[in-house]
């Protein structure tokens, strides 16, 4: 009886030895098995346009601008426009007094009926020479000299209006009613033409053949939040040896003459478009002076894919290098990551999560609305 007993003891002490070993073993195990996964956020690769746009600045210039001058000496009688007013090509700006120049316009006209009645009286009658040839021919160019002095005196006469050479605003006034003009050529008013006006870029000479007239641009203007459209006007066919660029002028079509000349813009130039491009955020590349190269996923591993790249616009790149659609690019904590690290991908146990409890919470509804239905 004591044996039985005896050997029962030892069978169970043997195996709760087994049975704990065995805890253990599973536990190493379990402890073995266990890897840190680097914690990361992820997004999948887009396919969209993406353009080659060139940044830069300009200031704008008016197209057309014109210092008007006096063509005549003499007091300011009138003043007619200020600063700021619009006017056209030809109108009145000022007056100069004229009356010294309407006398000399009498007293030439004067001149000019008494040469020509002189040689009209000269001129031979019926074949019979009055004077001789020499003196006909003084006479007659006393004529045409007495006619020049005239158009010489209507000139100044007309002149004595101050006229708009082009269409514009005025945009500053350097005299003032009373003001003696003791000199021809003094400056009296600035003229501008604010319908168009136009902004000087310099660009790469690599960017060259990219660069044709009419192509569009967009200037941005800090100082109103405006964004506006521009076309290349003009293009230089000559590289600068010091600076390797060339100079783009574009137009800017201001007929509500919001801009003004002076104001300072940011240019966007957009050279090329690519459509169905692979786009990455850029943050997502690790550069180093040998390469570029992002991470992708892959069951929960990280593989390290070196690229070339493309375009770049507002933060994203544009990735060359075929990528698999479906794998996700790790997008934040790729310094961290070494090849073939195990990842925790940020933000997809939450995901699952929330959609276990929708799907959940969709069912409750159902089986009380089953429930409802039964007892109606």
């Amino acid at each position: 009886m004591r044996l039985n007993s005896l050997a029962t003891s030892l069978l169970l002490s043997l195996f709760l030895v087994t049975v704990l070993s065995a805890c253990n073993e599973e536990k190493v195990a379990d402890k073995e098995k266990k890897v840190y996964q680097v914690p990361v956020e992820t997004t999948l690769v887009d396919n969209r346009t993406i353009t080659n746009t060139y940044q830069t600045t300009a200031v704008l210039e008016a197209k057309a601008e014109s210092k008007v001058t006096n063509k005549v000496t003499g007091m300011i009688n009138t003043i007619l426009v200020e600063e700021g007013m619009s006017v056209t090509k030809g109108q009145t700006l000022a007056e100069i007094d004229s009356e010294n120049y309407l006398l000399e316009l009498e007293r030439t006209t004067i001149d000019v009926d008494s040469a020509v009645a002189e040689f009209n009286r000269s001129r031979p009658i019926d074949g019979e020479q009055l004077i001789s040839v020499k003196d006909l021919e003084k006479l007659e160019f006393l004529v045409k000299t007495r006619k020049n002095q005239q158009k010489v005196a209507a000139i100044q006469v007309r002149d004595s209006k101050v006229r708009a050479p082009i269409s514009g605003v005025i945009a500053s006034r350097m005299v003032k009613e009373g003001n003696m003009t003791a000199n021809v050529g003094g400056e009296m008013f600035t003229i501008v033409a604010l319908d168009t006006l136009q902004g000087v870029v310099y660009l790469p000479e690599s960017e060259m053949n990219n660069v044709h007239v009419g192509q569009q641009a967009y200037l941005n203007f800090p100082a109103n939040a405006k964004e506006l459209s521009a076309t290349v006007d003009l293009i230089s066919p000559i590289i600068d040896t010091e600076s390797g660029t060339f100079k783009v002028t574009l137009k800017v079509n201001n007929d509500n003459h919001v801009l003004k000349p002076g104001m300072f813009a940011k240019v966007s130039l957009t050279l090329d478009v690519h459509d169905n491009a692979q786009i990455v955020p850029q943050k997502a590349l690790l550069v180093t002076d040998t390469e570029t190269s992002l991470f992708v996923i892959q069951d929960n591993i990280a593989k390290k894919v070196t690229v070339v790249t493309g375009f770049e616009q507002d933060g994203f790149v544009e990735i060359l290098t075929p990528l698999n659609a479906l794998e996700p690019v790790v997008i934040v904590g790729q310094q961290g990551l070494k090849i073939d690290s195990a990842v925790k991908i940020i933000g997809e146990e939450e995901t699952q999560n929330k959609n276990v409890e929708l799907t959940t919470d969709n069912n409750a509804v159902k089986e009380n609305a089953d429930n409802q239905a039964t007892q109606d």
